[in-house]
């Protein structure tokens, strides 16, 4: 989820693992299939940036063939429930490494995306020159981080039991693990200064969003 350590146990890792497994990466299935549908890769190599329990690449490869999807992460805990979601599809592959030191060699990948992982990077500018380099030129990063100002929760993006979790709940959630306008406009600069030199600036769901392209 981010590029460098966090300085907590193996088993408090492994707990918030699990946590976040069993809350939102189960609340957020919604989410990851808008997400991969607008990514909208039908073949070639995708890399997921801090993939946590995978399933961006699990519902982006579904059914793909001719698509590989890869995902990074720094946690060893979450690889491991990657590994469980992918269960026996061969099209998906999940690696411990750091997101400033990707190692697989230039204009590896079509595309690639960090969802809910910028705010984890120790050096956001190194994160964007690995991720510039293993991208193909006219290849895409879409960069999502929930939206910390928003006031409403939009129809079919979370899965809802009985009410749970309610509105205030998620909300809470983004306002304590997204980002609000000072730190998203601090981010787009960061992108500016980087090889990506800028990008598309949305929303898509609670997420705000950029697109950036490699441009050669």
């Amino acid at each position: 989820m981010s590029a460098g350590g966090d300085g907590l146990s193996g088993a408090h890792r492994w707990l918030r693992a699990w946590s976040y497994h069993l809350g939102p990466g189960l609340a957020y299935q919604p989410a990851y299939r808008h997400i991969a549908a607008a990514i909208d890769l039908q073949a070639g190599a995708f890399l997921d940036v801090g993939c946590g329990p995978g399933w961006l690449c699990v519902h982006l490869a579904a059914g793909k063939a001719e698509l590989d999807a890869i995902g990074i992460d720094t946690s060893p805990p979450m690889l491991a429930i990657a590994r469980r979601n992918k269960g026996q599809r061969l099209n998906i592959t999940f690696r411990e490494m750091d997101a400033a030191q990707i190692v697989y060699p230039a204009g590896t990948f079509d595309a690639a995306a960090a969802v809910q992982s910028a705010h984890h990077w120790r050096d956001p500018a190194a994160v964007l020159s690995e991720v510039e380099r293993v991208l193909k030129v006219g290849g895409r990063f879409y960069l999502y981080e929930a939206d910390a100002d928003a006031v409403s929760v939009p129809e079919g993006w979370v899965v809802r039991r009985a009410g749970y979790p309610p509105d205030a709940l998620l909300k809470a959630s983004w306002r304590r693990y997204g980002m609000g306008e000072a730190a998203w406009e601090s981010l787009k600069q960061v992108v500016r200064d980087s090889p990506f030199g800028g990008g598309e600036d949305g929303r898509h769901g609670f997420y705000r969003r950029l697109v950036l392209t490699r441009r050669a």
